[in-house]
């Protein structure tokens, strides 16, 4: 193996917290944030989930401000006390502290 990333996006190590809605705005879960990119994220959860297939979330990230997603889970790995997921975003919308929206990912 050459040591390359060959990952579609950059991922970029963070360390906050994610919020978890249903598809009708009902928070549910939240999380540790464990990376994130501009076509996905992964993520922890210490108490037992079901996470449905397609949820809504909230990522507050210093670079990026605050953004609300659309994903859906693309992986699943159980620890002893933990549960970690991978997902991927369907859309993407960065929300300003003040609630104006932004179109796009920049």
């Amino acid at each position: 193996m050459d040591g390359k990333d060959k990952r579609r996006a950059e991922r970029n190590n963070h360390d906050s917290v994610i919020e978890l809605f249903d598809e009708k705005g009902k928070f549910f879960a939240s999380g540790r944030l464990t990376d994130f990119s501009e076509l996905g994220a992964s993520f922890s959860i210490a108490e037992p989930a079901a996470l449905p297939e397609k949820f809504r979330a909230r990522l507050r990230l210093l670079s990026k401000g605050v953004l609300e997603v659309e994903a859906q889970v693309v992986r699943t790995r159980k620890d002893r006390n933990t549960t970690h997921y991978a997902v991927k975003f369907n859309g993407v919308k960065r929300v300003h502290p003040t609630g104006e929206l932004k179109d796009t990912w920049q």
